[in-house]
Order: C-alpha cells, then structure tokens, then sequence
C-alpha cells in the first residue's frame, strides 16, 4: 500500500490475500470472487482501494477497510488481464490484456457525477461565473468532493 502498513497478493489459486508486511502475517482470509489466478494488482494513491487482474478476463475492485469486493467484476477484455495501474488522483484505472487492449475505467464515478451536479447545482461555483463577477477574493472550487 501506498503507506507500506498492508502487502496485498494475488495467487493462482484465484484469491487476493492482504499481509502486514511488520509482523509477516495475513490479516485477511484468502478474498473470493475471481474464477481464475490473479495476474495482477494495484492499490489506489489512497491505500482505500485494490484493484486486481485475472485470468478469468475481469477486474475486481476492493475495500481494503471491509476486505470485500466493489460492485461486479470490471469486464471487456477478451484475454487474461496482465496488467492494472492507477492514475495518480486514483480516479481512472489502465489495465492492459493478453488480447492486445490497453483499457481505461472511471473508478470514481461518484466523484465525477458529484463534479457534474455542482456546476449544475452551483453555478455560482463555477470559475468563469466567477471571474466575470470580479469578486476580490480568489476563486474556491466547491467543497463538495468525495474521495476514495
């Protein structure tokens, strides 16, 4: 994980399992959900979040707080999934595949649909609203974000 407190990994017997890398023990039980050997992983910027790649072809998504999987499997790729990386606000997630695609997934669909509705929601938000009012105070983007 980002802070180095958990070491998330994935086997070929399907499962994602998470270690305290300070006392060389699990903390988890081996995590369910794929049908074949996980060939990759990744923690979000935020250590909230591991995403993982199998060969059964999807991607999970999981809570590292809950140890259980968000939503249904990611699906697409026509091949085992070989690779997978947060981008740096943890918002998209690249995963690459044995069928020769590079993919990008919205992990942060809240979060964006939360951006879109303040602009509707709160025009006087919006930084060319603003710029035109000629305010003396600088510009604030909303305060109504949420992160993973």
């Amino acid at each position: 994980s980002p802070d180095g407190k958990i070491l998330a990994s994935g086997d070929a017997d399907d499962t994602l399992r998470l270690w305290d890398p300070s006392a060389h023990t699990s903390i988890s039980g081996p995590l369910t959900g794929h049908t074949a050997a996980i060939n990759a992983l990744a923690f979000n910027p935020s250590g909230k979040l591991v995403a993982t790649g199998s060969a059964d072809d999807t991607i999970r998504l999981w809570d590292v707080a809950s140890r259980q999987p968000l939503g249904a499997p990611l699906t697409g790729d026509t091949g085992p999934v070989t690779g997978v990386a947060f981008s740096p606000d943890g918002r998209t997630l690249a995963s690459s595949s044995q069928d020769g695609t590079v993919r990008l997934w919205s992990v942060d669909p809240i979060g964006t649909y939360i951006d879109q509705l303040c602009g509707y929601i709160l025009p006087g938000y919006a930084k060319s609203i603003w710029q035109e009012a000629d305010l003396s105070i600088a510009y604030q983007p909303p305060p109504c974000r949420r992160r993973l």
